[in-house]
């Protein structure tokens, strides 16, 4: 699976991830689907520092939703992958093997408990106006990044309650300050 070349990066649709996940999961509720669409772009943002899709997130009362793919599931009590008009082969391997590492990390948490979560986090308490549909507020990619960025480094209790996902190949390596601010004075000492 992998993105058109060219000299211009085509990122994936919404669309596109909900299906792979539909594939990969045989069906999932709307709340289970909305919300990890919002986990997928959120590490997306923490690990590769770019977004997996374009599409806002929006701060709905029970929790993050990508409007695009909510409107081609609702009404549905289970999404199935022919309820969803996406393309997986749009995905490139990195972004399977992130939307996988994310898929594995909330494993067994049911949509209410994705909400919850959800619920629990900076960006989403933030965000939300108290409104729904057009009205509901964006959830800002910067705020979402800077916070999952944050449970990079944050202790390993903090990363297993938000279920951080575990990346084969990080880009980048992280560290919380005061790994760095001793890093950087052992390096002053030499």
């Amino acid at each position: 699976m992998s993105n058109q070349q060219s000299s211009e990066i085509i990122l994936p649709r919404a669309a596109d991830v909900a299906k792979y996940m539909l594939i990969k999961k045989g069906s999932l509720t709307g709340f289970e689907l909305e919300k990890l669409l919002y986990y997928c772009q959120a590490w997306s943002l923490a690990i590769d520092r770019k977004p997996l899709f374009l599409e806002e997130i929006h701060a709905y009362e029970n929790g993050p939703v990508v409007k695009a793919v909510a409107m081609q599931h609702m009404g549905r009590r289970a999404v199935l992958p022919s309820s969803i008009n996406g393309d997986v082969n749009a995905l490139s391997d990195t972004d399977v093997a992130l939307i996988d590492a994310v898929l594995e990390a909330y494993e067994g948490m049911t949509g209410d408990q994705l909400a919850q979560l959800s619920h629990e986090e900076e960006p989403w308490q933030v965000s939300f106006n108290g409104l729904n549909g057009n009205a509901a507020a964006v959830i800002p990619s910067e705020l979402i990044q800077s916070y999952y960025v944050h449970l990079l480094t944050a202790s390993a209790a903090d990363q297993q309650y938000h279920h951080v996902p575990r990346f084969d190949h990080p880009k980048n390596i992280y560290v919380n300050r005061s790994d760095f601010d001793w890093l950087v004075s052992y390096l002053d000492e030499g």
